[in-house]
């Protein structure tokens, strides 16, 4: 099939649309460079990119460019842990503690993984900010994690944890297989499903990286005056407040900290993760059904791991979220409902999106470089992966119902 001058890759019969709608944020400024991925049925159906993997627009996007996806990381440290749970290592219902000793300090001896994974746990925010040294040994992180105390009873309530879930994920999996949830992520489902994802990228492949493009500290703040963000935008601004301390505040590097932001070695399975949408959508499917012959997790596990674990108020966030195990479902402000029932996924504040629905076989992957919603200061707009995902149900001909 042919495209646009600005998009490379493929798409079956009648997904043309999906790539003209990239290619026209590209060539309208609404994206620098780009790549998306959906599979039907276990297979590729739309493997495009497009676009430029650096600020100045001098280096095309190429099939393997891989970009900074944020928080969708946390779907492949929750995906390791899934697999765990489902060989046996892991039990959902017994308590971090019961793996982790340390951990069980300050009133978290009885929380169980579920918990975690379902943003319920009260271990939201560390008192202080993580830095990328402090990532890379990760020994002190965990020390932290256990010294901390609880935002709220464990299971009183639900709130984003934003920074500390890849840590307390890592944790565990450390704890029960000597190796961190990255490196664990990387052997055990990466590399067996030749996934271009990584927690934690090793040196000689960072050539290969497009640079995320803005926004500044100053735009990152600033955007807090879209009115969908305005009730976490008062959090923030407390910074005795877990939503300070869960977002902003955890972490050490900020927007403008140009050097600690390209240091894609480290790993931070909350949200350092660097990949590519192809990849993403190839995750998915093989969390769904099989690919080349295989999934990553079973049909029940992965079925009660997307049904709804906690919804409405977001301590953290201060607006309605929705979860599964470990895995974001659709309705909030961060991830729009587009009358879909049975998704589940993840977003990131990169613009990137990655998800799943079972229902229709169907998987989706989407990746930019750009962070568009950020930098849109002020301005009520609809997500880009919004309007790709509305884009790929039109052309799979799968019926929607209006979002409520």
């Amino acid at each position: 099939m042919t495209f646009k001058k600005s998009i490379g890759g493929h798409c079956e019969p009648g997904f043309g649309p999906v790539a003209d709608l990239l290619a026209d944020f590209i060539d309208s400024g609404r994206e620098v460079g780009a790549s998306l991925g959906v599979y039907r049925a276990g297979r590729p159906v739309v493997e495009i990119w497009g676009g430029h993997a650096d600020r100045a627009r001098t280096r095309p996007w190429e099939r393997d460019t891989m970009t900074p996806i944020a928080s969708t990381s946390k779907a492949l440290a929750t995906s390791a842990v899934l697999h765990l749970v489902d060989r046996g290592v892991i039990d959902l219902e017994r308590p971090v503690a019961d793996y982790w000793p340390e951990f069980g300090q300050q009133g978290k001896a009885e929380i169980p993984v579920h918990l975690v994974l379902a943003h319920r746990s009260g271990l939201a925010a560390l008192d202080g900010s993580v830095s990328n040294d402090d990532a890379a040994a990760l020994d002190e992180v965990l020390h932290r994690l256990e010294r901390q105390k609880l935002w709220w009873r464990p299971g009183a309530r639900h709130g984003y944890h934003a920074v500390t879930y890849g840590y307390i994920l890592s944790g565990l999996v450390r704890a029960v297989t000597g190796r961190t949830v990255g490196r664990y992520f990387a052997e055990e489902i990466a590399t067996a499903y030749g996934l271009d994802l990584y927690l934690g990228v090793p040196a000689g492949q960072h050539h290969r990286i497009a640079p995320m493009v803005g926004p500044s500290q100053s735009q990152a703040f600033r955007s807090l005056l879209n009115p969908t963000w305005l009730p976490y935008a008062l959090g923030v601004l407390d910074r005795r407040s877990v939503s300070y301390h869960a977002t902003f505040g955890g972490s050490a590097a900020g927007f403008d900290d140009h050097d600690e932001l390209v240091r894609y070695d480290v790993e931070d399975a909350s949200a350092g993760g660097v990949g590519s949408g192809l990849a993403l959508a190839r995750l998915f499917a093989a969390l769904i059904g099989p690919v080349d012959g295989r999934r990553i997790v079973s049909a029940g596990l992965m079925n009660a791991a997307r049904q709804p674990q906690a919804a409405g108020r977001d301590e953290v966030l201060r607006m309605r979220t929705d979860w599964g195990l470990g895995f974001q479902l659709p309705g909030g402000p961060m991830w729009p409902s587009v009358g879909v029932p049975g998704l589940f996924g993840h977003t990131g504040a990169s613009g990137s999106l990655a998800f799943a629905d079972p229902e229709h076989e169907l998987s989706f992957g989407y990746t930019p470089n750009y962070w568009g919603e950020l930098s849109a200061v002020g301005k009520r707009s609809r997500f880009r992966s919004t309007e790709l995902t509305e884009a790929v149900y039109a052309a799979a001909g799968i019926r929607r119902w209006p979002a409520r």
